[in-house]
Formats: structure tokens, sequence, C-alpha cells
């Protein structure tokens, strides 16, 4: 996965579950505002954010095997 392919508009899960992990990660170990993150992502919006957030924390609780490669 490029670092293209993680600001593009493409959705197909191949790209934007990565993408998610990547918002996620940012969010917890940076400061970063969730604007700025949004931004970084190919001007995404900060609710954009805030769902990939909750969407990965939900899914490293249900699977914990996700854990090891995040």
């Amino acid at each position: 996965l490029s670092l293209e392919d993680l600001d593009s508009k493409n959705r197909s899960r191949a790209i934007s579950y990565p993408r998610q992990i990547a918002m996620y990660m940012c969010r917890k170990y940076t400061d970063l505002s969730l604007l700025k993150i949004g931004e970084s992502f190919g001007g995404r919006d900060h609710s954009t954010v805030i769902h990939a957030y909750e969407k990965i924390s939900e899914d490293l609780e249900k699977n914990p095997s996700l854990q090891g490669r995040v």
C-alpha cells in the first residue's frame, strides 16, 4: 500500500481499512487535531477520523489477533 493510496478517494476495503488503521494510530499516538489528521489523509472530514478510530477500537476488542498487526 502506498502513501498515495492512503490519500486517495478509493473506497475499496483493501485500501480503506488500512487507511482507517492509520487514522486510528494517528489519533492514538499523536497530539494532532481531528481536523489535521483528516487533512493528512486526502482532506477528509474530522467525523471520518472519529469513525475510523471508533471502528478500529471496536475491531481490536473483538479480534485480539488484530492487535499484532496494528
